[in-house]
């Protein structure tokens, strides 16, 4: 039996990986399940003949078994019995004397949650916002180390942020880094706090930024990994490896001008092994398997799929800052619209507030009067960048004047041709601003767009122009049979562009072919000439193009015999069971989609 477990254990131990490949079959599951224990079987076994050797016959097949149990029992129990001692020690200092409700002026946040911050964004993160927004300080410090928490150096400069009404605020750059967790599930509708910060801003009360020692602060609060230990998979086959890892939130408040701590929270992690010191597969990231003594994560104060240390716990419920901020889409639009009153240039605070009140539209159902009318206005005011989220002023626009319609269509349009489209020297057209326009356009109703047929005319020969925003022309469908020979030019022209030059093919194509397909029963005089191209090569039939091709011509209402004979002789790989799939398919819904 030996023999037979050593030689099982030789392939088990050079080639953990195997375990893994077999893992990802049903079938091989239990093949992986065994290749684990027959290492630990072989080592108990070996283990239990040499301790048999020095036993009386009659004994040994008791004792042994009991006496090598006992000795892989030992190391195990002793470091894990080390390990506890520790983890009392550590959490033993813990202590709760804050002060409530909680009230200090200058905060000061020390944290090893680093953010990648760009060079010109503010470092003011979720938090800090949030407690300026509400009042709960009147000065934050904030200060990042990238390493286990160092002592506190009360001589350290810190940057720090405070609210000041000005006449005119200094440029700042927000993100929301560092999302606080206000309890409950996260409500993607509830205001941002970079969106009030910026509201407060474009209000004259500014975001100031600055640098003070850390002296200054009335408050200091420390949070974040005291030490860092090795997970099972990092500590492999060494038993006595490090695995405990140390988190930390500690509160130091300032009386009589010394620091004395009146907070700390101490949460462990240790990998402890199992009551059997015997090595077996341990994983690590995605695939990563190796030779290791298995162990089990034991927590202390720490919650197993919560953050580590509880950042949000401890500043909503520890010291019950109430960091919730009031809906602000209202004010939002009054700011907007005060600013676009004014002569003055518009920074770039005002700009995100119009990107905010553009994402903010899609959260209602429909937009109301108003507020098309003030996008339809900010879109008109040449001084804003066109919003990314420009297309929520016409995919929201369900109960408004056909005037508010009819002059949202005429502004995109202009802004649409007053861009400057540059090609690259490969090909590449780098312009996200006509991708955003021609989303609002697509979304624009049936009955504003025949007043701007030559537009489309007019964009389907601009090559550059129509390849960056080539979803507007698929809205010649909405002119009939009108627009079919402007759509055919576009599949005719598509064959000239170079298949190598960026999208100038594809995208020429795109908004030709599914211009043709949106059309429906209304393209059928667009029926005969499509697969006359179908012949002659013009129409792409590999990959996804033969469904959109097929899906095109059975809209139209083309003969499906004819449509087969076509499309296979220029698609050898389409089969007749497919074909007929995705023809009687699109007979009920048209599929126009890429």
């Amino acid at each position: 039996m030996l023999l037979v477990l050593g030689l099982a254990a030789i392939p088990c131990l050079l080639f953990p990986q195997m375990a893994i490949v077999a893992a990802m079959s049903i079938v091989g599951i239990p093949i992986a399940i065994l290749m684990a224990l027959i290492p630990p079987a072989f080592l108990f076994v070996l283990l239990t003949a040499t301790v048999s050797l020095g036993l009386p016959t009659r004994l040994a097949w008791l004792t042994s078994p009991l006496i090598a149990a006992a000795l892989l029992a030992v190391p195990p129990f002793l470091i894990n019995r080390s390990m506890d001692q520790t983890t009392t020690a550590l959490v033993s200092g813990d202590r709760d004397q804050v002060i409530r409700p909680f009230q200090t002026g200058t905060l000061a946040v020390r944290s090893d949650q680093s953010v990648f911050w760009t060079k010109t964004q503010t470092h003011c993160d979720d938090f800090c916002m949030r407690a300026l927004l509400t009042g709960s300080v009147q000065r934050i410090m904030v200060l990042d180390y990238d390493k286990e928490m160092p002592d506190v150096d009360f001589s350290a400069t810190a940057r720090t942020f405070h609210m000041e009404r000005r006449a005119s605020c200094p440029l700042v750059e927000l993100v929301d880094a560092r999302l606080l967790d206000l309890d409950g599930p996260r409500d993607f509708k509830a205001p941002k706090a970079s969106e009030r910060m910026r509201i407060e801003i474009a209000k004259g009360n500014c975001l100031i930024e600055a640098e003070a020692p850390l002296s200054e602060a009335d408050t200091v609060i420390s949070t974040g990994q005291v030490k860092r230990g090795l997970d099972d998979y990092r500590a492999g086959l060494d038993p006595t490896a490090d695995t405990m890892s140390v988190y930390r939130i500690s509160m130091q408040s300032k009386a009589g001008g010394r620091f004395s701590e009146v907070y700390r929270s101490t949460g462990v992690a240790s990998y402890r092994l199992l009551p059997l010191l015997l090595p077996s597969y341990v994983t690590g990231y995605q695939f990563d398997i190796r030779i290791g003594f298995p162990r089990l994560l034991r927590l202390t104060q720490l919650d197993r799929f919560g953050p580590r240390p509880d950042w949000s716990g401890f500043v909503v419920h520890v010291l019950g800052m109430k960091l919730a901020l009031p809906a602000g889409s209202a004010d939002a639009a009054v700011v907007l619209a005060a600013k676009l009153g004014l002569s003055q240039p518009i920074d770039a605070v005002t700009n995100s507030l119009a990107e905010d009140f553009f994402s903010r539209l899609g959260d209602k159902r429909p937009a109301s009067q108003a507020d098309i009318d003030l996008a339809v206005a900010a879109l008109n005011d040449r001084r804003l960048d066109i919003p990314r989220h420009v297309y929520t002023a016409a995919s929201h626009a369900k109960d408004v004047t056909p005037q508010s319609i009819a002059r949202l269509a005429d502004v995109l349009f202009a802004r649409l041709f007053e861009l400057d489209i540059k090609v690259g020297r490969f090909g590449n057209i780098d312009a996200p601003q006509a991708g955003d326009l021609a989303l609002a356009i697509q979304y624009l109703p049936d009955d504003v767009i025949p007043a701007h047929r030559a537009n489309l005319e007019r964009l389907a020969r601009d090559t550059p122009r129509r390849v960056a925003a080539y979803r507007v022309l698929t809205r010649l469908s909405a002119l009939g049979a009108d627009g079919i020979p402007t759509m055919l030019y576009l599949i005719d022209d598509a064959a000239l562009q170079p298949r190598d030059k960026g999208n100038f093919w594809q995208h020429s194509y795109l908004a030709g072919v599914q211009g043709l397909c949106q059309l429906g029963e209304r393209g059928a005089p667009a029926a005969e000439p499509f697969l006359e191209r179908i012949q002659a090569g013009t129409i792409p039939l590999y990959s996804s193009y033969d469904d959109l091709a097929i899906n095109t011509l059975a809209g139209m209402g083309a003969d499906k015999e004819r449509t087969w004979q076509a499309v296979s002789a220029k698609d050898q790989t389409i089969s007749r069971g497919r074909f007929d799939s995705v023809f009687e398919r699109a007979k009920h819904k048209i599929d126009c989609s890429y």
